[in-house]
């Protein structure tokens, strides 16, 4: 794996690079604050991205992509970020749910695909539960079998856009007597299904993603509905989740670069030689997680196992919470204020709050660091 675009990857790169510069407005880099929070402006940029082939690059043109390689994929994807491309409304759709549908999903079912990577329809993912977390196999959701479908009872919590959505996969315990990962079943739901409820989480923050509880009352389901087949939902989950990886830890490293070159502003104006040297040790942190992700990346190109991966995540992510917390320090008390004649159109706040979810979406840092013990390291549990 080398360290930039090599070969053909280097036209193909440079060619998705120039359709965002042209695409994106004028003003967008000055202006970032308030784009970031313009769902009109978010849904626009993925239909037009799926359009020109760049949204999915490594799929068919059908799909919103150029069928590229996964090695070029990664270098389009940087570049968009590093671009700061406008983050996706519903961006679970792309990221998870359209490979699940594609990979696991029956031709009724993957005839969605399309307007799920556009953003044409917001779908959600019912896997999160309340004493359950990121711990999938610790659900408790149940979905009884029926004569010609399921019965399915429970709760599902931090639902992103489940109000918005037109369906759910949904993540079901079909079998008690198997073990915790083996017993799960996934299904397509629609969300206006009956029995069906809906409850949204306040948060704070300015952003734009909203959570939700999701209650199941005696939802019946046809057999039809299944994603995959009975207790294999462990794998529609795992297989689905691994197109993130490379979203994930490219997302937090150019966050990371970002409030980097905030507070590089700011003690231009404000001096401060501590601050300073907290800045160098994060600028090493963020050369640590490319040249990581980068080997990550060689190590599936060659079908080596890949144990980057939660390092990756737990690594990115605290780096991203420590750097915006030096861009707050840096820059003083406005640090906080967001909306008209904040510093950076009040980016450093909405950057520490979308850090504390990182931490926490994709698995905690917790999680992680139990799969780096356990899995990588061989400790006992």
């Amino acid at each position: 794996m080398k360290l930039e675009p090599q070969g053909s990857d280097v036209a193909i790169c440079e060619q998705a690079t120039a359709w965002l510069r042209s695409w994106l407005p004028a003003d967008y880099r000055d202006r970032i604050g308030e784009y970031r929070l313009d769902l009109d402006f978010r849904r626009a940029y993925q239909a037009a991205a799926f359009d020109a082939g760049w949204l999915m690059p490594s799929w068919g043109p059908e799909l919103g992509g150029h069928e590229v390689g996964e090695e070029a994929e990664v270098w389009i994807k940087l570049n968009f970020a590093r671009l700061l491309a406008p983050k996706l409304p519903n961006v679970q759709g792309p990221g998870v749910i359209a490979p699940a549908l594609l990979e696991f999903g029956d031709e009724s079912q993957r005839c969605h695909v399309r307007s799920v990577v556009r953003g044409d329809r917001w779908w959600c993912l019912g896997m999160s539960e309340p004493q359950a977390g990121s711990d999938l196999a610790s659900l408790r959701t149940t979905a009884q079998k029926l004569d010609d479908g399921f019965l399915i009872n429970g709760q599902k919590v931090w639902t992103s856009h489940a109000r918005d959505s037109t369906h759910c996969i949904v993540f079901a315990r079909t079998d008690k007597l198997e073990t915790r990962h083996r017993g799960i079943t996934a299904f397509v739901l629609p969300m206006d299904t009956p029995g069906i409820s809906v409850r949204a989480i306040e948060k704070i923050g300015a952003g734009d993603e909203e959570f939700c509880e999701v209650f199941f009352d005696d939802v019946y389901l046809p057999t039809i509905a299944m994603l995959g087949p009975l207790n294999g939902g462990w794998k529609v989950a795992m297989e689905s989740l691994s197109y993130e990886r490379d979203m994930i830890w490219i997302m937090n490293l150019v966050e990371i670069e970002r409030a980097l070159e905030l507070s590089e502003m700011s003690l231009d104006r404000r001096p401060n030689a501590a601050l300073s040297v907290e800045l160098e040790r994060l600028k090493a942190d963020a050369d640590s997680i490319w040249l990581t992700g980068l080997r990550g990346l060689g190590h599936r190109l060659t079908a080596r196992p890949n144990a980057e991966t939660p390092i990756l995540k737990l690594f990115s992510t605290e780096a991203a919470q420590r750097a915006f917390d030096l861009a707050a320090r840096t820059t003083g008390d406005a640090a906080v204020l967001i909306g008209v004649g904040a510093p950076f159109d009040g980016e450093i706040v909405m950057g520490e709050i979308e850090g504390l979810g990182a931490t926490i979406y994709g698995g905690t840092s917790e999680v992680q660091r139990n799969i780096i013990g356990e899995k990588l390291l061989g400790l006992p549990r």
